[in-house]
């Protein structure tokens, strides 16, 4: 299947001419720089092939963005409302049904966080369901090959649905980054997910192995750095990067980030159940040229009791909700300076 781009980017040079959106690499990864989010999406998604690359008319697209993941006001550690919309936008009339949500975290009922992000508002502005995905039937799904998991119970529309991961960049004390695969952990609809930290590196994997984006978009226009996922600093990126495979996509994000992808617990363990590949050698990265927009994101320090803690019934749910705490009243304190 081919698409036609009248003036596309690939690997940071213009060019005018008809591409085959697949090729001898294994996955696509699209780099987009620029201020127009809108656009950007665009001609991120269309530098993979186009929309009608991963969805028809009768679909159901289901968009997982990172949302109780973040703190209410502070830009950086929640996916943004011009993200999410620009997506709804690019899928209006090219899918059967649209639908954005988000579950409980340790901290942050996802109703409660949809609101005061304003994602509630763009899926109402734009005629989209808003699902909390902690509420509603649920399913088991079977986990083939697991680490840890040999199935998971999740809210039964995302059986139903195509799922884009939308998550921000972002580091993280436990996980080194958070990506595409840490925010498809987040659809695990308990509320005390701080139970699975002692092995949340293989859990990560078994979830995004069980079910898989089909479409990765990823927001790093505004980005955290430093002490994430909460405490730490917003870096502005200007960047949207679109993958066609979500460890593809981390690995390519993770390199912009200054990490070696190789040396990131759970993309190691997804590459090695051959969820997709992490050598950027294996990836046919098009738009903007690496390089160019690197930048060496201040690495977050390893928490190192979580891991050991969270073996213990009911421990690991309050120290996550206790560092969640913590940072939210820190940053609140810090806006009311």
């Amino acid at each position: 299947m081919s698409v036609e781009f009248s003036t596309t980017r690939l690997n940071g040079v213009n060019a005018s001419k008809r591409m085959d959106c697949m090729s001898k690499y294994e996955s696509i990864v699209s780099i987009v720089r620029g201020k127009d989010v809108s656009k950007m999406v665009q001609e991120a998604v269309g530098l993979l092939g186009g929309v009608d690359r991963f969805f028809n008319r009768h679909d159901f697209a289901f968009i997982k963005p990172n949302v109780c993941g973040g703190i209410s006001g502070k830009t950086g550690t929640f996916t943004s409302v011009e993200v999410v919309s620009s997506i709804i936008s690019l899928l209006k009339g090219k899918v059967g049904r649209i639908a954005v949500g988000e579950a409980d975290s340790s901290m942050y009922l996802a109703d409660k966080m949809m609101r005061e992000t304003g994602i509630l508002d763009v899926a109402k502005g734009l005629d989209v369901d808003a699902v909390n995905l902690s509420r509603g039937e649920m399913v088991d799904m079977n986990v083939r090959d697991c680490y840890i998991l040999d199935s998971i119970r999740v809210n039964r529309i995302l059986s139903e649905a195509k799922i884009i991961s939308a998550p921000v960049a972002k580091t993280h004390i436990t996980t080194d980054v958070t990506l595409n695969l840490k925010n498809m952990y987040g659809i695990l609809p308990e509320m005390k997910k701080g139970k699975y930290h002692s092995k949340i590196d293989p859990i990560i994997v078994d979830v995004a192995k069980a079910l898989p984006p089909v479409l990765c978009i990823i927001d790093a226009t505004t980005c955290l750095e430093g002490e994430g996922p909460f405490r730490g600093d917003t870096l502005n990126l200007d960047l949207i990067v679109a993958g066609d495979n979500a460890v593809a996509a981390d690995a390519v994000m993770a390199n912009i980030m200054g990490y070696d992808p190789k040396k990131i617990m759970h993309l190691r363990l997804a590459f090695e159940k051959g969820l997709g590949p992490i050598s950027l050698n294996d990836i046919d990265v098009r738009g903007e040229d690496l390089n160019s927009v690197r930048r060496d994101f201040k690495k977050a320090p390893r928490e190192p009791y979580s891991r050991v803690l969270a073996k213990i019934p009911g421990i690991g749910h309050l120290i996550v909700h206790y560092y969640y705490e913590k940072a939210v009243k820190s940053w609140k304190k810090k806006t009311r300076r």
